[in-house]
């Protein structure tokens, strides 16, 4: 059975992540762990925001029921956490052996609530054991056709890594889209570690695009994400390169914000 992490601040943001997740899976048998961190340990009102919290859950899972339906796939655990974010929900993710952690991106509108903005991005930092899907505020729910994974190749792409990238192509029904971003072309080293990751998901794999950097990593991925009616983004989050050049500079808050299709964001597993 699947262990999935959704976690909530009763935005309207948190529920629809949580509204995608359990249309994704209808089919598979799976548990979703509702957490809502609603204070903090030392809080002197911590049971009375227990009690705030624990009938916020209630209310929530019942409408999450209303609106998708009765599924026995489906188990839900409703948690009221009194912790620090993001620490909290990341040490909830791996003490419970999460497979697979989902939130919603933040609106403009909505920078207040704790787990958008920078804390969203704390969030792909501390949880370092399982796939992160961030769900686009008010997406519609629809059929991925196609799901792109772009990457330089400068490490190689885990077997695990790989796994979940066939996991979610089936799982969707969907193709895999390799994209290279043109950076380290030529390398002997990322040559080898694109030829592996291609050769791993040869079976679910389409024709692999190469994205030259006209005006920026993020334009030219947007670009092409609406170009190739791509359903859904993939990258892999690497602490000490590619991808910290992405949380470093913004740049992966810019692409949550702009982005309008799920973003799947795989851990690092080379450590």
């Amino acid at each position: 059975m699947l262990q999935i992490l959704v976690p909530t601040d009763f935005s309207n943001n948190s529920y629809n992540a949580l509204f995608y997740a359990a249309k994704l899976f209808k089919n598979k048998k799976s548990t979703f762990h509702v957490v809502n961190v609603c204070s903090t340990k030392n809080d002197p009102k911590k049971e009375e925001a227990q009690l705030e919290s624990a009938q916020g859950l209630d209310a929530l899972v019942h409408r999450l029921i209303r609106d998708v339906g009765e599924n026995s796939n489906h188990d839900y655990k409703k948690i009221s956490l009194c912790s620090d974010l993001p620490e909290g929900i990341a040490d909830y993710a791996k003490t419970n052996k999460v497979d697979l952690t989902v939130i919603g991106n933040k609106a403009q509108e909505e920078v207040k609530h704790i787990l958008f903005g920078n804390n969203a991005m704390q969030l792909v930092r501390e949880i370092t054991h399982c796939p992160v899907l961030i769900v686009p505020l008010e997406i519609d729910f629809k059929k991925v056709d196609k799901l792109a994974f772009t990457s330089n190749y400068t490490y190689p792409i885990a077997e695990e890594n790989s796994k979940a990238i066939i996991f979610f192509s089936e799982l969707m029904d969907s193709v895999v889209v390799p994209m290279r971003i043109q950076e380290n072309k030529g390398n002997d080293t990322a040559e080898k570690n694109r030829t592996q990751f291609l050769n791993a998901i040869a079976h679910k794999s389409g024709k692999e695009v190469e994205l030259p950097i006209f005006d920026g990593k993020v334009n030219t991925i947007l670009e092409f994400v609406d170009l190739w009616k791509i359903g859904m983004l993939c990258m892999v989050y690497y602490p000490h390169h590619f991808f910290l050049e992405f949380i470093g500079n913004g740049i992966i808050k810019e692409l949550n914000t702009k982005l309008k299709v799920p973003f799947l964001i795989l851990p690092n597993r080379q450590s």
